[in-house]
This record gives structure tokens, sequence and C-alpha cells, in this order.
């Protein structure tokens, strides 16, 4: 288990799973929740300015969850206090095979309750060629080694 007391300011973990974008998981993840013609249509998406069915943006931020949950170590998060900076540079296209980076960013005990603290973290997804397609920051409220 990893705690608070674990993490570094400027550690970087590169997570060794690798997520492979599928046609059928694009458009049926859209389908539900954005039903945009460049992720449900293969002909509307390639006429579209990106040339091909591309996940929407709701799918990318649950695919850096899932790989962020592939971290080697449990760690012991409460909660969720939120998530920043969300930033979508490139598409994420039919075919990208996707990695994700973590860089603590920043660490800072509770004032209030010992027993915790605050780990901001940078996630930093990337297609095959190495180009980042996204980020986002995500504050976490972490439990202490008792």
């Amino acid at each position: 288990m990893r705690y608070f007391d674990d993490f570094v300011l400027g550690e970087r973990h590169d997570i060794p799973v690798r997520y492979e974008l599928t046609k059928d998981e694009i458009v049926s993840f859209a389908q539900k929740w954005d039903p945009q013609p460049f992720h449900v249509d293969e002909d509307a998406a390639a006429k579209s300015v990106y040339g091909t069915l591309t996940a929407c943006g709701t799918h990318v931020q649950a695919i850096v969850l899932w790989l962020a949950s592939r971290l080697p170590e449990e760690t012991a998060v409460i909660g969720a206090l939120g998530y920043d900076e969300i930033r979508f540079l490139k598409p994420a296209r039919l075919g990208d095979t996707l990695r994700l980076v973590i860089e603590c960013i920043e660490t800072r005990p509770s004032s209030s309750k010992p027993n915790r603290g605050v780990v901001k973290n940078r996630h930093i997804l990337m297609n095959q060629n190495d180009e980042t397609i996204f980020t986002q920051t995500t504050t976490l409220l972490i439990a202490r080694k008792s």
C-alpha cells in the first residue's frame, strides 16, 4: 500500500500498461455519452478535420483513470478532491495506443487532520508517437501511515 508519506515531489511513473483505441469501443462509448458524428460514424469522421474516428473527451478521461489504476501498488486514496487544468492537446484517434505518465507536483500534509495529506499529480497521456494528447492535474486526499 502506498501512503501520503511515500510520495516524493517530482517523481514520475510511466504506467507499463498500454491502451489501444478500437472502433467498437470509441463508437459504443460515444453513442451513449457524446454522439458527435466524428465519434460514431466512420464516414462522417473521415470527412471531419480529424480524418478518422476519435474518442470523446469523457472517454479519454476514463482511459486515464483506468491506466492510473494500473499502478503496481495500490494507493491509500480517501477521495478525489478535483481534476483541474484539463487540456485536450491532440485527438485520441482510432488505432492509437495510449500510455500514461503520472508526475507528483505537490504534497501537503493536512493542517486539520494529521492522518491524511493532499497530493497533486499531473497526468500526461501520450500516443504511440510519444505525442502528448491530454493532460490534467488530479488532487487526491491520501491516508498517512499510522
